[in-house]
């Protein structure tokens, strides 16, 4: 049961967050020179309870990072005082989740063991849902995307365009549960940041990809401070000028720089990785405000950014080629 305590929850967290690796054994894991001495090392730190080699082995690396993250994220739910703010957080789950399932259905598989426990919908519920294409017990958001999802699909199938369904239902739902809230700062600060980002790199996927504006029109997000006629305007802007054109907003200078970076590397990547220490930046800054959820998600963005650095550590070692790892939250 959620707890109506911060100082429980906090507390909570505090003792949890010592059970984490830190950057130091991030580090050491990622220069071993093998899959199996790097193993060995995470195992050195209790990652992953009383677990063996042999046992890690046997069900895979991966499947134990995704449990571990999994535990995490019920742990927050039992913890937290706020769960329809901390629900947010979550949503990228059940995105993953539906559009998993909505694949499998249309290629007449199974879904596969890609599917996340931890999110706002148990996989039962979701798998009824999509199964017998009943979303009325959905979040308002969610049903309507849904509903138009399968009228679309009664004519074709076009991946993109349901999977941009998706995402926008994951932020017209995010805007109207920050609209009844008063005391979000850092929450509302967080999605705006990242639907502004998710925008701003949007049009420059459409700019590479050479796509008309109605296409751009379809994958733009909604809860951001730049308006959207803006990143419309911007499909006819020189990319020179592109970064100057999104400046709006109190992220607007960031992701103007951010384009800028872009056009004299021509380094796509820059605008995620630029948009992942941004929202971590946000996180940082409330994260010792015991009187709000910042060191409760703080915690949680921790676990999911502990998991992908040594996703991406032993899918390197597994393939022989050199560990790039991400920012980590600290």
């Amino acid at each position: 049961m959620p707890q109506a305590s911060y100082e429980y929850a906090v507390g909570r967290v505090s003792v949890l967050s010592t059970r984490m690796l830190d950057a130091t054994q991030i580090r050491r894991i990622s220069e071993a020179t093998s899959e199996g001495e790097a193993l060995a090392l995470l195992l050195e730190t209790g990652y992953g309870g009383n677990l063996t080699a042999g046992q890690i082995n046997n069900k895979e690396i991966d499947y134990v990072i995704r449990e571990q993250l999994q535990l995490s994220r019920q742990k927050i739910w039992e913890l937290t005082p706020e769960p329809e703010l901390t629900s947010l957080f979550l949503l990228q789950v059940d995105v993953h989740n539906i559009k998993t399932l909505l694949k499998a259905r249309l290629l007449g598989i199974e879904a596969p063991d890609v599917l996340i426990e931890g999110g706002n919908f148990r996989l039962d519920f979701l798998q009824e849902a999509i199964s017998g294409k009943h979303y009325s017990a959905m979040p308002d958001a969610f049903r309507i995307a849904m509903d138009k999802i399968e009228i679309d699909l009664q004519h074709h199938i076009d991946p993109l365009r349901f999977s941009a369904e998706l995402d926008g239902a994951m932020f017209k739902h995010i805007k109207s549960v920050l609209k009844e809230k008063s005391d979000n700062s850092f929450v509302r600060e967080y999605f705006s940041l990242m639907a502004d980002f998710q925008n701003a790199r949007s049009v420059v996927r459409s700019r590479l990809l050479h796509w008309e504006a109605d296409k751009l029109k379809l994958l733009l997000l909604e809860c951001g401070e730049i308006d959207n006629d803006i990143f419309l305007e911007a499909m006819e802007t020189p990319f020179e000028q592109l970064g100057a054109k999104l400046n709006h907003g109190r992220h607007g200078k960031l992701i103007s720089q951010t384009i800028e970076e872009f056009v004299s590397t021509n380094e796509p990547a820059i605008l995620k990785r630029k948009m992942e220490t941004a929202l971590m930046n946000v996180l940082r800054k409330v994260k010792w405000d015991t009187f709000t959820l910042g060191p409760i998600i703080g915690y949680l963005m921790a676990r999911e950014a502990e998991a992908k650095a040594l996703r991406i550590i032993f899918g390197a070692k597994r393939g022989g080629f050199e560990t790039q790892l991400p920012e980590l939250y600290a």
